[in-house]
């Protein structure tokens, strides 16, 4: 009896939301003995990282604690710290996979806690009150399968474009730039175009993939591989960009003063990715002014401003209504 994922995203809605509402039940100890294999293979996994999280919404990755790493014949016991809870197995080379742990289905049961291989499938959960401590849940890690794509950039004039920065990833909302290792995910591969406008990067199937393409002077592009297999080459146009000049005045949001050596961002982007080359970071003076920055006719214009002491903000901003000249203010709260 087997327990199969076949991705990180693909809980059932049931076994989803007894985990996220089982909440109640306070402290416990009890043990899991998990068993990672090769899910095209049957072979162990060893080196999955094991990580643990509270029942919430958008609790998707683990929290900051240590994690337990299967061994060599791919097993792992976990000490679980709440009757409600989830379990993510990460792993290079494998689709992550998460397990929830519920205090129980709804359905009396009767008899005495399941003790060995725990049959969880096809509701994507186990019940903590019939779980023993000397079960074992045998989970199968779906492992991500690499394809090259050919990506092809050109001009809006269908000239082809060399020296484009074409950016791969498997963005997921990484808490921090550069931990895609440590959460199982692949590296983030950045390639130049050659004189033909062609660049190749490699994509994963079972992972959610993306690709930009950005110059300096150009609109970003960015796409996502939602087809897995039918994505063999892509073509993309990168058009020239307008810009406007303009300073950007940041204030406090209850008293309209000023806020001085705050940070003020423009193509800022997430998931591990570099600014955007059209992109800037500066600080405000004393008056809570910028310098006078450049902002690109951009789909979603937005700046970011951050101080310390004060919320983040992010503003759109309308191209079309910016006057050159005339700053831009941005109100944030204070904390």
């Amino acid at each position: 009896m087997r327990f199969r994922r076949d991705g990180f995203w693909s809980d059932s809605l049931y076994g989803l939301l007894c985990a996220l509402l089982a909440t109640s039940g306070g402290c416990v100890s009890k043990s899991i003995h998990l068993r990672a294999v090769d899910g095209v293979t049957g072979a162990p996994v060893a080196d999955a990282a094991v990580h643990q999280h509270g029942a919430r919404w958008f609790a998707f990755f683990p929290e900051t604690e240590p994690a337990v790493t299967t061994d060599a014949q791919g097993e792992a016991a976990v000490v679980l710290n709440a009757r409600g809870t989830n379990l993510v197995l990460l792993r290079p080379g494998y689709v992550p996979t998460q397990l929830a742990i519920v205090p129980q289905s709804g359905a009396p049961r009767g008899g005495t806690p399941t003790t060995d291989l725990i049959n969880v499938s096809p509701s994507n959960y186990v019940e903590f009150e019939r779980l023993a401590s000397n079960a074992l849940v045998e989970i199968e890690l779906t492992p991500t399968v690499a394809r090259t794509v050919r990506v092809c950039v050109r001009s809006e004039s269908a000239l082809p474009l060399q020296g484009v920065e074409v950016i791969a990833h498997t963005g997921l909302f990484l808490p921090k730039d550069g931990t895609e290792a440590q959460w199982g995910l692949p590296p983030i591969q950045i390639v130049a175009t050659s004189a033909d406008g062609y660049a190749e990067v490699t994509v994963y199937g079972g992972l959610r993939n993306y690709l930009y393409a950005r110059s300096v002077g150009r609109d970003c592009e960015r796409i996502s591989l939602d087809e897995f297999a039918a994505n063999t080459q892509v073509d993309l146009t990168l058009p020239n960009v307008e810009f406007k000049s303009a300073v950007i005045r940041l204030v406090d949001a209850a008293t309209g003063t000023p806020i001085a050596n705050a940070t003020v961002q423009c193509g800022k982007m997430f998931d591990g990715v570099a600014r955007d080359p059209n992109g800037w970071s500066v600080r405000t003076d004393a008056s809570g002014c910028t310098l006078t920055v450049r902002l690109p006719d951009a789909h979603n214009l937005s700046v970011t401003a951050s101080r310390q002491g004060y919320r983040s903000s992010r503003k759109l901003i309308a191209w079309r209504l910016i006057r050159e000249g005339h700053p831009i203010e941005i109100s944030i709260d204070r904390e």
